[in-house]
């Protein structure tokens, strides 16, 4: 698993460390480090690039509508965050058990 957000290198690093993010994705891919923000599509490809992974493979979760049509338009599926219990049953609909 891999994230992607819109962060300074401060506040960026002090949400990995504090919430043990390390443990859980393996790549991230940050806007303090590549240059590029959500909701611009360069970031959404240069995951893709970065992961070696088909955008079909693929799912994007984020809460805001905005940030999900760039990789819908790419062919990654994506999900709105609008809690954990449909999140837990949209991830399962793409046959993601987590």
């Amino acid at each position: 698993m891999a994230t992607l957000n819109n962060e300074s290198r401060e506040l960026n690093e002090y949400r990995i460390t504090t919430f043990g993010l390390r443990s859980v994705f393996r790549l991230f891919v940050s806007s303090c480090y590549v240059g590029k923000r959500k909701p611009d599509e360069a970031i959404y490809k240069l995951a893709l690039d970065i992961t070696q992974t088909p955008a079909g493979q693929c799912c994007f979760i984020d809460d805001r509508q905005e940030n999900l049509e760039a990789p819908s338009r790419l062919g990654v599926k994506v999900i709105q965050m609008e809690g954990a219990d449909k999140l837990r049953e949209r991830l399962a609909a793409l046959g993601v058990n987590p």
